[in-house]
C-alpha cells in the first residue's frame, strides 16, 4: 500500500490491549531507576539488629479483606528487593529463603508480595504470633502515576521502628495496607501533555518523537530532595535502551506475578533489555522545577525531561 492509498485502519496499532509509547516509558523508568539505585546501594537491611528496643525485621499483622484475618504480615518499609546478582561495595541485598514464625523457621506455606513489602501465610495464625524475616528493601521508592490506587497517604517517619502507631494495629499509618501507603523519599514518574512528532526521514511514515515525562521527588528532608534532584539532573544527554512489554507480557515473563511474588528464573532488569530490546529513548533538556517545601516534614522536587524516541 502507497502513503497515498485509503487508510481504514489504526497505524501502528494491533490490539487495544497493546501498551504504546506512554506506557511503555512509564514502565521502562520505573524499572531502569528501580535498577540503576541497587547499583548505586540504595538499600538497606532489615534484619533481627535491635535498633530502639525494636528488631527491623518483625512483621506487623494488617488487614485486608482479600484475606483471611491472620493471614497478610507486612513490614516496616515496602517495596522489598527481589533481584539477585547485584553487588555494591560487595555486598548483596538480602535473598528471602524463608520466614521465622514463633522461632520456628518455614520456606514454604507463604507467598513474599515484594512491591507491597509482605508475607501472605497460605494458613492464618494468631494476632499474638511473633513474624520475623530478614530481606532489603529500596531506599528510594519509584511508583508509576498510572499505577496510584485513588487513595494515597504519605507515610513520615517509616524507618522509626519505636513509631507508636506500629503497637497500634487498629489505627495509624500501620493499619493502611502498603497498597495505599506512599513511603519517602520516592519518586513518582508521570508523562506531561506536551509531546510533538516530527518526520524522521524521506520515504516512509517513521516519526521522531518528543515525549515530555514529569518526576515528582517527595522526602522528609532536604538532604534526600537535594540528592535525588541532582541525580536526575546528571542524566542529561544519556540514551537507554526500552523493552518492549508487550512481548515481555505475552511471554509471560514479567519478573513480578499478579500478586508481587517472585517468578521461578525471573529475569533482572539487563537481561529483559537484552531479550526484549525495543527502541533507543535519548534524554535531553533535564530542569528542574518548585524546589519547595510546604512543611518542615516534607520537601518537593519536580523534574521535567524530554525523551526523544524514533517510531517505525
Amino acid at each position: 500500500m502507497s502513503i497515498c492509498d485509503y487508510n481504514t485502519k489504526f497505524k501502528g496499532v494491533n490490539s487495544i490491549s497493546q501498551d504504546l509509547l506512554l506506557n511503555i516509558l512509564e514502565s521502562n523508568f520505573k524499572m531502569f531507576f528501580d535498577w540503576a539505585f541497587l547499583n548505586i546501594g540504595a538499600w538497606f537491611d532489615a534484619t533481627s539488629t535491635f535498633y530502639n528496643n525494636t528488631s527491623h525485621n518483625n512483621l506487623i499483622l494488617v488487614e485486608d479483606p482479600s484475606y483471611e484475618y491472620g493471614s497478610v504480615w507486612q513490614g516496616i518499609r515496602k517495596d522489598w528487593v527481589w533481584e539477585s546478582g547485584v553487588s555494591f561495595n560487595d555486598h548483596s541485598p538480602i535473598n528471602i529463603n524463608g520466614i521465622n514464625i514463633n522461632n520456628s523457621f518455614i520456606s514454604n506455606g507463604f507467598n513474599i508480595d515484594y512491591p507491597l513489602g509482605r508475607v501472605i501465610l497460605d494458613d492464618p495464625v494468631l494476632e499474638s504470633s511473633n513474624i520475623n524475616l530478614d530481606y532489603s528493601y529500596r531506599y528510594v521508592q519509584i511508583y508509576r502515576a498510572t499505577d496510584t490506587p485513588w487513595l494515597s497517604i504519605l507515610q513520615y517517619s517509616s524507618y522509626e521502628t519505636n513509631n507508636a502507631d506500629i503497637l497500634q494495629t487498629d489505627s495509624g499509618d500501620w493499619s493502611i495496607g502498603g497498597n495505599h501507603r506512599i513511603q519517602l523519599p520516592c519518586i513518582i514518574i508521570e508523562p506531561l501533555a506536551r509531546s510533538r512528532s516530527l518526520p524522521y526521514e524521506i520515504g516512509n511514515n517513521n516519526l521522531l518523537i518528543e515525549q515530555d515525562i514529569a518526576f515528582h521527588i517527595l522526602a522528609e528532608n532536604q538532604n534526600d530532595r537535594n540528592k535525588l534532584l541532582d541525580i536526575l539532573r546528571l542524566q542529561q544527554d544519556m540514551t537507554i535502551w526500552l523493552f518492549d512489554t508487550n512481548e515481555l507480557a505475552q511471554n509471560d515473563e514479567f519478573p513480578l506475578d499478579y500478586n508481587g511474588s517472585l517468578k521461578s528464573n525471573a529475569l533482572n532488569y539487563p537481561s529483559i533489555i537484552e531479550k526484549y530490546k525495543w527502541r533507543k529513548c535519548f534524554i535531553k533538556n533535564v530542569n528542574l522545577f518548585d524546589i519547595d517545601s510546604v512543611h518542615t516534614n516534607l520537601y518537593r522536587g519536580f523534574v521535567k525531561i524530554t525523551t526523544e524516541i524514533i517510531s517505525e
